[in-house]
């Protein structure tokens, strides 16, 4: 027999754990997994248990007989941190939750109890948030900016704020293509731009184009909100480059964005001062309050007043607002009409008060000063005034004037989080884990800060070797090899990789010429073996698009390379297309297609120099400026070459490369060349070891010791006589060492072997 401790913690968050009574005969049974062939899908290595525990005198204080809804004390809502041993030697750590407690003859008789793994903090914190939530949390600047023509145009050519944010060459609506023979009908998608004589209405606008936000800044935004630490894969390569599209609605962002172009804004940024004034100090917008009489938008010791001077412009309304950054409240607000040469005032009265206490100073608030006009835009002059009252006097201690006192122009602001897609962020992450067939473990969850290990599957295997038992474990001894099972390892007739279907042009037009969905892939062991079986799915919450690099179609032809041009896109339509005339409004005629309303997209953005005379036209310049630097949307994460393909892509079968217009696997005659497609890179060594005529899943019955059950991961290799094998899966009844295992026996050059 062996000895089980069950530790649960008293008070939330102080890690003074007290020992629980348990029940002599009654059994605990726990079932580790990290993959499951009858699940390759499965990403996460979780274990929950349910099981009673007496409801003893030791086990009522601990739960404050919460039979009794008189008696204040145990909230058992929430989790309680908890660990397990064996022999007093640590086996598990994780959560406790409290399910009920089990009455008889009107008394507590059992509590029963759950017994939850650390992975389960990811669905526990995050339960039904969505990824917008990341916005308070995504790295300075990265919540909003301004959206104008400078700052789209640096986001397309250069990027924003370190490349987290880039403009990537991605329409909704308009149809690119490159004609420098402006052939008829010309219209406004071709990008041909005319050096001599540019023209203002044919090419890309900024508004054309929507942002993308860089996948491992969500990832740091989830770290800082849910307080957790992921190591390991999300900081290699594969996913240093890869974005996600901000395309919560279809069609372009001045149709449906909050803060669009009938909405201008003016922030007023750089306040800072000198101050010497006894309670407060500013510094970059932050305002520090270190007396408890001070009161900031009421009547009290200080005061503030925001004067705006209209000094021309057509618009209907006008609007001063200030926002406390912390809390995200509107602190006051005034709306009126404006004609020019008019002074509006903000001041005391207008809102919230700010009353800070004495136990909470010093204190600070980041205050934003906006001026927002409605239906057009506005050129203002303003002053911000910070005013203090003493014996019913009052004076000024510091006056603001925002961009030099010089005259400015009310603009959109574009936020993040009203372009986010509508998704959860957990689907998000299993999203993930999915592509790159990751799995995941917490080493210590009961950190303050929990670690959270995330490897691919094939290096989780191989970094088994440094492990407490090197890697492999000999459980001979304790296993009755003479009576086990051994079953077929192929639970599946086929195994299907696939996105979310995404109903755009260049997606269609792929599968009707090749009647195949680009970027799926599926894994038919019906072809080489005659095994039937039901189907298998393994999907993404995501988009996928098909790019396309232009050719020059007024050039006159000569070789494929030559019409060529550095410019490669994406188009978020479909439907039918649609020729419409010029008009009184726009001097070039459309032709276009539908937009459409696409699930989150993840793509790879490469900053593109165009190394030839066919640079992008860019209408949105006066007079039209000429584009020579732009952000790629790739399916790879580099160029690679004619004979070596890019390291990673996000197709999960080997496709035709967009750039290169090869396809890797067809280009060489032997078929060596690697395509380093999703399924080549993460999932086919393990999928077709499965299929291999000498894999089996072999099934065990034994009793292993406590020093065995607390040693082993389930990475290492457990080897029985001379065969070695991989754990699939492990139920073990802790009280009695009883364990039943799922072995996959390793097969030479198909499995990482140790």
């Amino acid at each position: 027999m062996i000895n089980i401790q069950l530790y649960i913690e008293q008070t939330d968050g102080q890690k003074d754990y007290s020992r629980v009574d348990l029940f002599d005969t009654e059994s605990m049974t726990l079932i580790s997994s990290i993959q499951d062939v009858k699940d390759v899908s499965k990403i996460f290595a979780d274990y929950s248990r349910t099981f009673d525990i007496p409801a003893n005198s030791t086990n009522n204080k601990l739960f404050k007989h919460f039979y009794n809804p008189d008696v204040d004390g145990y909230n058992g809502s929430t989790k309680k941190l908890a660990k397990i041993y064996l022999n007093h030697q640590p086996f598990r750590e994780g959560y406790v939750y409290l399910k009920g407690v089990k009455m008889k003859n009107n008394k507590a008789s059992r509590y029963t109890i759950i017994f939850y793994g650390g992975l389960i903090t990811l669905k526990d914190l995050m339960r039904d948030d969505k990824l917008n939530s990341l916005t308070g949390f995504l790295a300075t600047n990265l919540s909003s900016h301004t959206y104008d023509v400078s700052t789209v145009k640096t986001g397309f050519t250069d990027g924003l704020y370190s490349n987290s944010i880039i403009y990537p060459l991605i329409t909704s609506e308009k149809r690119l293509y490159y004609d420098s023979a402006t052939s008829s009908p010309n219209y406004d998608g071709n990008l041909y731009h005319n050096t001599s004589s540019p023209d203002a209405d044919r090419g890309l606008a900024y508004t054309d184009l929507k942002p993308a936000i860089k996948v491992t800044d969500l990832i740091d935004a989830i770290e800082s909100k849910y307080n957790l630490s992921f190591t390991g894969f999300f900081d290699t390569t594969p996913v240093s480059n890869l974005y996600m599209w901000l395309s919560r609605e279809s069609g372009e962002i001045i149709d449906y964005k909050i803060d669009s172009d009938e909405e201008q804004t003016l922030i007023m940024t750089g306040l800072t001062t000198t101050s010497t004034d006894d309670y407060f100090t500013v510094t970059d917008d932050r305002w520090v309050f270190t007396q408890e009489e001070v009161r900031v938008f009421n009547i009290g010791r200080h005061y503030s007043e925001f004067n705006v001077t209209i000094q021309s412009g057509s618009f209907d309304t006008i609007t001063l607002r200030v926002i406390d950054e912390i809390t995200g409240e509107v602190v006051s607000e005034l709306t009126e009409s404006g004609t020019a040469g008019r002074t509006i005032t903000l001041k005391n009265g207008y809102g919230k008060q700010y009353s800070p206490t004495v136990q909470s100073l010093p204190q600070d608030f980041k205050i934003r000063f906006e001026i927002q006009t409605t239906g057009g835009q506005a050129s203002i002059t303003s002053n911000i005034k910070l005013r203090k009252k003493t014996n019913k006097t009052f004076f000024d201690i510091e006056t603001y004037t925002p961009f030099g006192g010089s005259t400015s122009n009310t603009i959109g602001t574009l936020s993040i989080e009203d372009h986010f897609p509508d998704m959860k962020t957990i689907d998000f992450l299993t999203g993930l884990f999915r592509m790159f067939n990751l799995t995941a473990y917490v080493e210590d969850p009961l950190e303050a800060t929990p670690i959270i290990e995330v490897k691919a599957l094939d290096d989780y295997y191989a970094d088994a070797i440094n492990n407490m038992s090197g890697g492999t474990i000999d459980i001979t001894d304790y296993v009755d090899v003479e009576a086990h099972n051994v079953d077929l390892a192929r639970p599946f007739s086929s195994i299907s990789f696939e996105y979310e279907e995404t109903d755009i042009v260049l997606m269609n037009q792929h599968e009707s010429s090749h009647n195949k969905i680009f970027g799926n892939a599926k894994y038919d062991g019906r072809r080489d073996y005659n095994f039937i079986g039901r189907e298998h799915e393994v999907k993404l919450p995501f988009s996928h698009f098909k790019y396309e690099r232009l050719f020059d179609v007024g050039q006159t032809f000569t070789s494929r390379n030559a019409n060529l041009t550095y410019i490669q896109w994406g188009y978020s339509a479909g439907g039918d297309f649609e020729h419409k005339d010029s008009t009184t409004e726009k001097n070039t005629p459309t032709g276009n297609y539908s937009p459409e309303k696409v699930k989150p997209l993840l793509f790879y953005g490469i900053q593109q120099t165009i190394s030839d005379s066919k640079g992008i036209n860019w209408i949105s310049d006066t007079p039209s400026s000429n584009i020579t630097q732009y952000w790629r949307p790739s399916n790879s994460n580099e160029e690679g070459t004619s004979t070596v393909a890019p390291s990673h892509n996000i197709n999960f079968d080997s496709e035709f490369d967009e750039w290169q217009l090869i396809d890797y696997k067809d280009y060489d005659a032997d078929g060596d060349v690697t395509d380093n497609s999703l399924f080549a890179t993460y999932y086919e060594k393990y999928i077709i070891s499965l299929y291999s005529d000498k894999k089996r899943i072999f099934k065990y019955k034994c009793f292993l010791p406590a020093k065995i059950l607390t040693r082993y991961k389930l990475n290492d290799q457990i080897k029985i006589q001379d065969r070695v094998f991989r754990i699939n899966s492990i139920k073990t009844n802790l009280s009695t060492g009883q364990t039943e295992l799922e072995l996959l026996n390793l097969v030479a050059d198909l499995d990482v072997i140790i």
